[in-house]
C-alpha cells in the first residue's frame, strides 16, 4: 500500500501523552461516502476535510485508528494540520509517479529516450 509517513511539529496530546509520528494512506470513495453521512460534513466543507483526513489517518503516534476521529483532529494546531496537507500533497505526487504520470496528470514514458 502507498504511504506517507511523517513527524507532526508539535503533537495531539491523547490519553496524557504527546503523539507525533503519523502516516497516511490514499483517500477511499468509501471516505467520502461515510464522511457524507455525518450532518455537520454535509453543510461544512472544512469539517467535511478533517473527517476525510480521519478516515486517512492509519497512525498517529500510540493512538488507537478507533480513536482518530474528526473531533480528535480538531484539537490539531495549525503547524500540524499544515504538515498533513503537505503530507496529503507528497501522497498524491506518490500516487501519479504510481500510475506513470508526472505532476501535472501527463502520462510519462519510463522507457530511457
Amino acid at each position: 500500500m502507498i504511504t506517507e509517513k511523517g513527524k507532526l511539529p508539535i503533537g495531539i496530546e491523547f490519553a496524557g501523552k504527546c503523539h507525533r509520528e503519523y502516516e497516511l494512506r490514499p483517500q477511499k470513495l468509501k471516505d467520502s461516502i461515510e464522511a457524507m453521512e455525518i450532518e455537520r460534513a454535509r453543510t461544512n466543507d472544512t469539517y467535511f476535510a478533517v473527517c476525510l483526513l480521519a478516515k486517512q489517518i492509519i497512525r498517529l503516534g500510540e493512538i488507537p485508528v478507533n480513536a482518530i476521529t474528526p473531533e480528535l483532529l480538531l484539537e490539531l494546531y495549525d503547524e500540524d494540520a499544515g504538515e498533513l496537507s503537505r503530507a496529503k500533497e507528497r501522497l498524491a505526487k506518490k500516487l501519479a509517479a504510481f500510475r506513470g504520470e508526472d505532476e501535472a496528470g501527463k502520462k510519462t514514458d519510463p522507457r530511457p529516450a
